[in-house]
């Protein structure tokens, strides 16, 4: 086998290999190399692992699809771990200097195997110990296997390096999926405000306020189908609407529509309760029995369960003119010993080849419907692969968590190139103050917004801050959602994040006051606990302050140079260049 270029490359198998070969088939500051294993007999393979040393210098910490608020780089005897398959997450780890600067980042162009990246610092020498295992968890029998492993040291911007990682998936057929604009547009959503007290009469009264504000979908999420509100999914798998709750779902959706609103309705994909009348039809097909769900997890390499899926789906959106899906769970398939062996009845022995085909086959049928179809996502699963099906993309649930929000919907925004990428469903206290309300709302700014809290329960402030806020965002969507995405403080979850499209940008002060401002008209938001920003310009501007309500609240001029200004009552300056 050859050689990275690093130190100690070394290799850990018990897989009987009758070829072992890493080639480097590009050179350069990204740098590709080409895996291959080709095992003695088909076979269940066994974790395959390649471990090197990187020296640890202008490195503070590191970004991965699933680090989240933890950064730091910890020792070798307790790494820090990316995994990646095909419903979760993504095949990448980044390691990063304190001003964002790209120092080191690793990818695979497979995103299906169980793959996991660690790394983790050692302690005798300050160098990085870097794992590549492959198989890392129960996979399909195979003979053969290749993927290409990327090594990219150019020094520049994280949120550069990242999309640009997301574009190498891209041409290697990964594309994302279609964009309806409804999918670009603020949503409604009953989980939060509801839970499984599913009752059409009170959520429609809800989604006319929301239409009000700017919601144009309500997702109506678990508690459709069951009678049972103790959560939970032991009566999920039959999908018989609950009539004690829905009497007429046609007459429900119609009255959604009738507000101009699309209609998202919540499935989760993988499990059968065990108290839903299939229960008894699909043993056999299980891959395992998940008891802290109260259900099992359908086997989708048996054409059977595939077909039972789609059908469902399809038939009740021909039915019920629903307008879309939010598929749950879907990380949930996944083999394990339990995991039926009886090969000859299914279709494919792949667990990942079975879920693409599952996705496929829906995704087709589903834009024969309707083209504008939509499909929601949830972190973890948000990778290549799911990126190919699904044209929402949501934070994970953060109820009433500002900061897991913000850090969640700007990580996400890195790998989802095109897909637009939702925040977790924003909701809060009635009797919190306006400046946490805000808080909550700020979070979420470069991610579209789906609220869930009883509407029809606010105050008069909070109403007034929700409708400015949704205002403004729609007004200024085009430059949040498709304009160029950077930030300073990653380290420290986003201390300034900022989009610019054309010449006009939006930034929010997180915990950063300075701001070098270079656009021709920018919105910046004051989110710290300051009651100033300090501004660097290369020319004049006007301004104009305003408050969380949207009242205006002063504003001036300043030079070229170096501006404090005072904000007080306010929380957004408008700049104008002069």
């Amino acid at each position: 086998m050859k050689s990275f270029e690093f130190e100690c490359l070394n290799v850990k198998t018990e897989n009987e290999l009758i070829k072992e070969s890493l080639e480097k088939i590009s050179e350069g500051e990204v740098s590709i190399y080409k895996l291959s294993l080709e095992l003695k007999e088909n076979t269940i393979p066994k974790p395959y692992e390649l471990s090197f040393f990187e020296k640890q210098i202008d490195i503070i910490g590191y970004y991965s699809s699933k680090s989240y608020l933890n950064h730091n780089i910890t020792p070798d005897w307790h790494m820090r771990e990316n995994e990646s398959k095909t419903a979760s997450g993504t095949p990448l780890m980044s390691f990063y200097s304190k001003m964002g600067i790209n120092q080191l980042t690793i990818s695979l162009s497979d995103a299906k195997t169980p793959i996991k990246i660690s790394a983790g610092v050692v302690e005798e020498n300050g160098k990085l110990h870097i794992k590549i295992r492959i198989f890392d968890s129960l996979s399909s029998k195979i003979s053969k296997y290749e993927t290409l492993i990327r090594i990219d040291r150019r020094k520049i911007p994280l949120y550069d390096i990242v999309p640009d990682t997301r574009s190498w998936w891209g041409s290697l057929g990964n594309n994302t999926a279609y964009v309806p604009d409804n999918a670009r547009l603020p949503m409604y959503s009953t989980w939060y405000s509801f839970h499984q007290n599913t009752i059409p009469d009170e959520i429609i009264k809800e989604c006319e306020i929301a239409k009000e504000y700017g919601m144009d979908s309500v997702i109506v999420d678990d508690g459709w189908q069951t009678e049972d509100n103790s959560r939970g999914y032991a009566y999920c798998g039959d999908w018989q609407i609950s009539k004690q709750k829905i009497p007429d779902m046609k007459c429900f959706v119609d009255k959604i529509h009738s507000l101009g609103m699309k209609f998202i309705i919540w499935f989760s994909v993988p499990f059968v309760g065990y108290k839903s009348k299939n229960f008894e039809r699909f043993k056999g097909m299980y891959l395992y029995d998940n008891k802290n769900m109260n259900a099992c997890v359908l086997d989708p390499r048996f054409g059977e369960v595939r077909e039972f899926l789609i059908d469902t789906y399809i038939s009740y959106v021909k039915k019920y003119g629903w307008d879309g899906l939010k598929l749950d769970f879907i990380d949930s398939f996944r083999l394990s010993e339990e995991s039926s062996t009886e090969y000859e009845k299914m279709d494919t022995v792949s667990v990942e080849d079975a879920l693409e085909m599952l996705l496929s086959e829906l995704d087709i049928k589903l834009k024969e419907i309707n083209p504008e179809f939509l499909i929601e996502f949830r972190q973890s699963y948000i990778g290549p692969v799911i990126c190919k099906y699904g044209n929402m993309l949501r934070v994970g649930d953060c109820p009433n968590d500002a900061l897991m929000n913000r850090v969640g919907s700007i990580s996400l925004r890195l790998t989802s190139d095109k897909i637009p990428v939702h925040s977790d469903m924003l909701m809060w206290n009635y009797e919190d103050t306006d400046e946490s309300v805000m808080s909550q709302l700020l979070s979420i700014m470069f991610s579209v917004p789906q609220i869930s809290v009883r509407l029809s329960g606010l105050s008069d402030s909070h109403k007034t801050l929700l409708m400015e806020f949704l205002n403004f965002w729609r007004r200024n969507r085009e430059i949040i959602l498709d304009g160029k995405l950077s930030f300073e403080g990653i380290y420290a979850n986003y201390t300034m994040v900022k989009s610019e499209k054309n010449g006009q940008s939006v930034v929010v002060l997180y915990q950063s006051t300075d701001y070098s401002l270079r656009e021709d008209k920018a919105n910046v938001f004051n989110i710290t606990d300051k009651d100033y920003i300090i501004v660097d310009t290369m020319c004049k501007y006007d301004y104009t302050c305003y408050d969380m309500y949207g009242n205006i609240e002063g504003g001036g001029k300043i030079q070229k140079g170096v501006s404090k200004i005072s904000l007080k009552n306010a929380s957004r300056v408008e700049f104008n260049k002069l």
